[in-house]
């Protein structure tokens, strides 16, 4: 008998995200949304490291020279990540060495706003972005302009390229 496979890496993606959503619920049940949010961010940043410097190792990608190289890591890695390309076709306006992104959907907002669990919650995409760029040794310069947990209606995320001299 042949051991069966989940017929879609999105299928695993998906129950991995809900795993880490009742990780979450748990933290702030039993430690409160500070710590738990801590906790989380501290977390986030490591796996998203080792995500990106799994990466390199494998030579999927090389040392960057441009913002436009940056935002192309994030979109790799976030396709690698999460599931139904989230946050991979949203539009990046550049400036420079920066990049203006925006996003309209997250699927971590729609279970937290389903769970009724936004309410102290700290958006843990600063540190997924946190752990590539230190990963990719670059300075972590970027802002949370609008933000779909704080209620803006949408994401406007501004990302500056600098890499650690």
């Amino acid at each position: 008998m042949l051991i069966q496979e989940f017929k879609s890496h999105e299928t695993l993606n998906k129950l991995w995200w809900l795993h880490d959503s009742f990780w979450h619920a748990e933290l702030v049940k039993e430690l409160g949304p500070d710590l738990a949010n801590r906790l989380n961010l501290a977390v986030s940043e490591k796996i998203f490291r080792m995500l990106t410097i799994t990466l390199l190792r494998e030579k999927t990608m090389q040392r960057l020279r441009s913002i436009q190289e940056l935002m192309f890591v994030f979109k790799s890695v976030w396709k690698s990540a999460f599931f139904d390309e989230l946050y991979i076709n949203e539009p990046i306006r550049y400036e420079g060495d920066t990049a203006i992104w925006t996003g309209t959907q997250c699927h971590v907002y729609d279970s937290l706003s389903k769970a009724r669990m936004l309410d102290g919650y700290e958006c843990g995409c600063q540190a997924l972005r946190n752990g590539v760029m230190k990963s990719l040794r670059l300075k972590p310069i970027h802002e949370i302009r609008e933000s779909l947990v704080k209620g803006n209606g949408r994401c406007v995320i501004k990302v500056t390229f600098c890499p650690n001299e």
